[in-house]
């Protein structure tokens, strides 16, 4: 007589569970009170145990799924004769030009000692076709094995479980596994530079800002940034830009949309946030040119060469391409170079 494994209800308003792992695999000999799966909801990870002896000759979900409340999902048989194979995990359909595979034919397992209390190995980071057992290094069926609270606190937090997996850690994720997740160090890749750099004759640029300051009150880092704002609007389609201004021995200044406010009533914000474009102003020290460490924020750099003003733009590819950066640095040499350029 074949006995029902269902999806047992962990918690009041449960609906679903979550797959975590099979301790058994199909053919494998079963006593009542073995452990079956592991199963996770949104509070709490829980082990299954079998309510019935003999043999799990199916199992109709794998690891990694979420099964309704109630729903069978595993077949314990008198026989180890009536081993049924796993059904194949859901995959994404190939692409048109990708050969088809066909499935290895599944055949039955012989009856076997019951199973030690130890995991298995590890599976590879290779996709599979139906349960596996033990921890996972790599992406299941394209996907990573975690509980649905994990899943969405680590959206929340704006975090990708799929870093935890490239790192080698075992899947599946759970909550506590969001704190391995933040401490990862930051990918290098995403802070990988361009730069492009510059030279101008620095007259142009001196003398409008000593013919504007007394009209104004602006100095010569508001001045920057409003040329600054205006050079990175033209390459993007931002509708809001802040530009923070940094000069040594002096205290950040912030602007919000520079360009658009007017040097009359431009002033630094009191509660800015972050920086779409940060200018290091060097014009005051003895520095002719700088190559900053990688950041995350796009980064213009302005310095003096005797009577040329050096200036240079650094950028992740994600934020700025070659184009764009390109385009921007030139826009701002040749604000510098004609700085009535900003008013029109």
């Amino acid at each position: 007589m074949a006995h029902d494994v269902i999806m047992p209800a962990l918690g009041m308003a449960q609906e679903t569970g979550l797959i975590l792992a099979w301790r058994k695999k199909p053919g494998e000999a079963v006593k009542t009170g073995d452990v079956l799966m592991e199963v996770e909801t949104d509070k709490a990870a829980m082990e299954v145990e079998a309510l019935a002896d003999g043999y799990l000759t199916e199992v109709r979900a794998g690891e990694g799924e979420e099964v309704p409340v109630g729903e069978v999902i595993a077949v314990i048989s008198e026989t180890a004769g009536d081993v049924k194979a796993a059904p194949e995990a859901k995959q994404e359909a190939p692409k048109p030009d990708a050969p088809k595979q066909e499935p290895a034919p599944a055949t039955a397992a012989p009856a076997a000692k019951p199973a030690p209390a130890v995991a298995p190995e590890p599976v590879s980071d290779q996709p599979v076709n139906g349960p596996v057992n033990g921890p996972v290094n790599g992406p299941v069926n394209g996907k990573v094995l975690a509980s649905p609270k994990a899943k969405r606190l680590a959206a929340e937090r704006g975090l990708d479980l799929g870093r935890l997996a490239k790192a080698g850690h075992p899947q599946p994720y759970r909550v506590s596994d969001l704190e391995t997740l933040a401490a990862l160090p930051a990918e290098t890749a995403a802070l990988e530079r361009i730069v492009a750099r510059a030279r101008i004759e620095a007259d142009a640029f001196d003398r409008f800002c000593g013919w504007q300051a007394p009209e104004t009150g602006a100095d010569a880092g508001a001045v920057l940034a409003c040329f600054a704002a205006g050079s990175l609007r033209a390459v993007t389609d931002e509708a809001d830009i802040v530009v923070q201004v940094r000069a040594p021995r002096k205290q950040p200044k912030t602007y919000a949309n520079p360009d658009w406010r007017g040097l009359a009533r431009l002033g630094p914000e009191d509660e800015p946030g972050g920086a779409d474009l940060i200018v290091y102003d060097l014009t005051g020290t003895r520095l002719t040119d700088a190559e900053l460490a990688a950041g995350a924020t796009p980064a213009l750099t302005v310095a003096r060469a005797g009577s040329r003003l050096v200036v240079s733009l650094a950028a992740s590819p994600d934020r700025l391409d070659d184009d764009a950066l390109i385009a921007c640095l030139d826009a701002f040499a040749g604000r510098l170079e004609e700085p009535l350029r900003h008013l029109l």
